[in-house]
């Protein structure tokens, strides 16, 4: 199953992300960040899903944000792959709040890991 099939993406969707995606990996940004392009492909879906919801077209000549904006989500990317790294590795858990919004907290395996941490540094 493709990550577009996992989150049913509609095909202009799913081709908006890969060019989104290639431009980046072609710019390094994820080698640079060392991160992977999972978490990135899950947000630019979201994000590009929303904005089709609105504009069945998503016109190829409107950049759907401006390079602020984009810098931002960018931003996003980073620490939400790195977040869903540290969860993956059991590090993190999640869970959704009341307003659906994602809040992670350390599992035993971070605590006593932010513990040898905080040992090592004094």
């Amino acid at each position: 199953m493709s990550i577009h099939e996992e989150y049913k993406s509609p095909q202009i969707v799913s081709d908006y992300v890969d060019n989104i995606i290639e431009g980046l990996e072609e710019s390094d940004f994820f080698s640079d960040h060392d991160i992977k392009n999972t978490y990135a492909i899950k947000k630019f879906t979201e994000l590009i899903t929303e904005r089709y919801v609105i504009d069945l077209s998503l016109d190829d000549d409107e950049f759907l944000w401006t390079e602020d904006e984009f810098e931002v989500i960018l931003q996003k990317i980073i620490v939400g792959s790195i977040l869903y790294e540290l969860k993956e590795n059991g590090v993190l858990n999640s869970y959704e709040d009341e307003n659906t919004e994602e809040t992670f907290f350390l599992t035993e395996k971070g605590k006593l890991l932010k513990d040898e941490l905080k040992n090592n540094l004094n």
